[in-house]
């Protein structure tokens, strides 16, 4: 396009910058649609056959503009003096003996011209060393700019929720100002300075900025802490939009201008407008490759994320003191502010003192033992009153040693339901408390256990804290038990690789919000877990509900009730607001398996004498007979409740796009998500459409042992109650539970 556009030496500088300004605005814009609009409304599918179907317009539209002459020569006006201009063109010829016809006489010329003529425009040879550093300019640029995009990203990660919205946010900043900035850069093309000196401020104000970077980020994130609204949606992009800009567009605004600007130092060296933009576009775009491959996997890893910062920022005061400026005082006075520059960067305001993750202002005493910052997130371990935590980028809990028996659970409640299993796949590990209760002796079944964590420092973490909390094994000998294999692998790839079967296949509660946990929710996801398990084996899917709203909720079940012959709902916990459900998809006639068990006495002693003051004390026997306490319902005899919901699908990934949305509609301050009442609410409609009573599923256990979901029907709408301070509801809820728990007429 250069090369067609650019007839005079003098424009070179600041169409090639305008060009690129609009090329890069495209771009914002692509990267807009696509993070935000395209993939929800159309698939990824069908949102790349739209980028090609642009391509190939965009081909067609240069095909046409091929048949055409080319432009007139444009005559430069720069000076009295001669001057060389590029040649107009003849009509394109149309015939195969006229393109061959002017390729003799094209030659003929070309070994007629003296050797030292160009045939396009000329130029005086270029100083070596200035073009040189030009060059090193030009790659330092395109490292520059994309090894900041991956520091500004895990930056912000520390302190966004780190929805796919979050990260298409900063990438549609950085393209804008980049775009922003070679529009600048085109209005700078026009002055009469010197290019080198231009250049060399912009460089030196880039730098500066930067350094300011982290100190601003903090300044407008209150020392790392999260970045929320509870207001709509729109307001609160509208707010990552703000604090993304404040932080980062001053510099990323500047920098951007110097790639483009470049064009117009090359306006000295130029032969041919489409060689010089196609060297300096190829240099510029190696640059950013490197960047990009060396800050995410090296830098981040070695030097963390401030340290890398203040790297970056010393490389480009260093290229400013090498442009080859000359010895006047101008070029001094440029040389001495870039050495005052670079030692405010080294020690007046050196990022590397900055804290690298925050902590919880709710949590009393929260300190922070060891961090690890990685390529793919920050690690950290703390300690509070709650005890050992792992946490990922700040605000991401990966569990607690406070939480033990409920990390447990997960673990422990499948098995209860199925005590014969002997193999088991735990997808993610955490802390390793769940993936290790596998292995308590009272599973006795348990010969295989299988555990896949996408973060290696997060297994390193779990090794160090959870194995020795105070004497105490948390992990249950996860990484030492030769029952047991640890992979740092990503767990849905591994399931879609590995020939292994496993009688239970255990998904971890996983944010739905977050960007790439949607793919764990999708039907691709579900069906090649399916393919993993055993001809009596489960997959078991635990899903947060104190971050899941109805509609994310039932998009869910649905892709599962498509996937699998049955699905049953089982309740984690009866703690109104902190609601934890496990969804098992059971295969084609699978029923639960009896149990023998006499639980009669136990059950009865356990509320003998109490009343619902007692609901928060009683201690209620958990066994493979009281399991059904906890069972919540068949889904897919109930599956008339979650027809009208769309598949979550890799083409079509709705829980990833809609979830950060839906739990932000309406005007509450308080997000919609299904617990609580709405929760209790929504187990009554499945238990009415099937009744425990008439569950396929509950074909082998007794009718007393039957009731047991509806005494947890009914235990969990006294909590719910009770919290309410509704004595009549509570007292009421406290019969019903009495009578099913006891199956008493």
């Amino acid at each position: 396009m250069g090369q067609f556009m650019i007839r005079d030496r003098e424009a070179f500088g600041r169409i090639s910058a305008m060009m690129y300004g609009i090329n890069t605005l495209g771009a914002a814009l692509g990267a807009a649609l696509a993070g935000f609009y395209l993939p929800l409304w159309l698939g990824f599918n069908a949102t790349c056959v739209l980028a090609i179907v642009l391509s190939l317009a965009v081909a067609l539209a240069a095909f046409k503009l091929s048949l055409r002459p080319l432009p007139k020569t444009i005559q430069s006006n720069a000076s009295p003096e001669p001057k060389t201009e590029i040649a107009e063109a003849p009509p394109l010829p149309t015939t195969r003996q006229e393109r061959r016809a002017q390729e003799r006489l094209e030659k003929s010329r070309q070994e007629k011209r003296p050797q030292n003529e160009p045939s396009s425009i000329t130029s005086d040879s270029p100083p070596t060393a200035g073009r040189k550093a030009i060059m090193a300019l030009c790659f330092l640029s395109g490292f520059g700019v994309l090894a900041l995009e991956v520091l500004w990203t895990r930056m912000f990660s520390q302190v966004l929720e780190n929805s796919v919205y979050t990260f298409a946010t900063i990438l549609v900043i950085v393209l804008v100002c980049l775009a922003l900035g070679a529009l600048v850069s085109s209005g700078l093309a026009r002055l009469k300075a010197s290019p080198l000196v231009v250049l060399t401020l912009l460089v030196l104000a880039g730098a500066g900025a930067l350094i300011a970077t982290p100190h601003v980020f903090m300044y407008l994130t209150d020392e790392m802490q999260i970045v929320t609204s509870t207001g709509s949606w729109s307001s609160y992009i509208l707010l990552i939009f703000r604090t993304a800009a404040l932080t980062i567009a001053p510099s990323a605004l500047i920098l951007g201008t110097i790639f483009p600007y470049l064009m117009k130092t090359e306006e000295a060296h130029m032969k041919s407008p489409g060689q010089s933009l196609g060297r300096l576009a190829t240099i510029n775009t190696i640059g950013a490759i490197l960047g990009a491959l060396l800050c995410g996997f090296l830098l981040l890893d070695g030097l963390g994320i401030w340290r890398s910062m203040q790297i970056i920022t010393l490389l480009y005061l260093v290229a400013a003191l090498c442009l080859p400026l000359g010895w006047n005082l101008r070029s001094l006075v440029t040389k001495a502010v870039c050495l005052v520059v670079l030692l405010v960067n080294m020690f007046a305001l050196d990022p590397a003192s900055l804290p690298i993750i925050s902590t919880d202002p709710l949590a009393r005493e929260e300190k922070v033992i060891e961090i690890w910052e990685a390529s793919d997130c920050t690690v950290a371990v703390t300690e509070s009153q709650v005890g050992t935590s792992i946490k990922i980028n700040s605000h991401y809990s990966l569990g607690s040693t406070g939480a033990y028996m409920q990390e447990k659970l997960q673990a422990d409640l499948p098995l209860m339901i199925y005590p014969e299993t002997e193999s088991l796949f735990f997808l993610g590990v955490g802390t390793g408390i769940s993936a290790g209760g596998a292995l308590d002796p009272s599973h006795k079944n348990v010969k295989k256990v299988v555990a896949c964590e996408l973060v290696p420092e997060v297994i390193t973490a779990s090794k160090k804290y959870m194995t020795d909390f105070h004497g105490f094994d948390c992990t249950g000998g996860l990484f030492n038990d030769p029952r047991a294999t640890v992979l740092v692998e990503d767990g849905r790839h591994y399931l879609m690789a590995t020939n292994e079967k496993f009688d239970i296949v255990n998904a971890d509660l996983f944010v739905p919000f977050r960007s790439g946990a949607g793919s764990l929710y999708t039907k691709e996801h579900f069906e090649s877990s399916k393919k993993r398990l055993t001809p009596d084996g489960v997959f078991v899917q635990w899903l947060p509900l104190y971050q899941l709203t109805e509609n994310e909720f039932s998009i869910i079940a649905r892709t599962m009730i498509e996937v699998f012959d049955q699905v049953s709902m089982w309740r984690h916990n009866f703690q109104p607001g902190d609601e934890i459900v496990a969804l098992i998809g059971h295969q084609k006639g699978q029923t639960l398996p009896a149990s023998d068990i006499d639980s009669w006495a136990d059950k009865l002693y356990a509320i003998s004498g109490k009343d619902p003051s007692d609901l928060m004390r009683l201690n209620l026997p958990l066994d493979p007979q009281t399991i059904l306490f906890f069972y919540g319902g068949n889904l897919t005899a109930a599956r008339e409740l979650f027809e009208d919901y769309p598949l979550n699908t890799d083409d079509r990934p709705v829980i990833e796009y809609q979830a950060p949305r839906s739990y932000r509609k309406g005007s509450s301050d308080q997000p919609p998500w299904l617990v609580g009442a709405p929760f209790a609410n929504l187990v009554d409609k499945i238990q009415t459409i099937c009744p425990p009573s008439d569950d396929p599923l509950l074909v082998n256990r007794s009718t007393d042992n039957r009731r047991m979901p509806l005494a947890g029907s009914a235990f969990h709408r006294a909590r719910i109650e009770s919290l309410k301070e509704n004595t009549e509801a509570t007292q009421k809820a406290w019969t019903e539970f009495v009578k099913e728990w006891t199956a008493t007429d």
